[in-house]
């Protein structure tokens, strides 16, 4: 899809840091879900775009 976002996203909440992978969302669900990580008590929210080749290489299941 046209709109389609993927980002690598770092939230920070009482000093531990996760990182999570978003993709295949438009930009305003991205921010509906910022706005909810803050109201759920982040500290911080950092974004980086990644390609959807990356994301889609991160989401695909280890094989041997």
């Amino acid at each position: 899809m046209k709109f389609d976002c993927f980002y690598k996203v770092k939230i920070t909440q009482n000093g531990k840091t996760e990182i999570w992978h978003w993709g295949y969302f438009p930009y305003s669900l991205v921010q509906k879900e910022i706005k909810t990580l803050y109201k759920d008590g982040a500290d911080a929210v950092e974004l980086e775009m990644i390609s959807q080749k990356h994301f889609d290489k991160l989401m695909k299941p280890y094989t041997q």
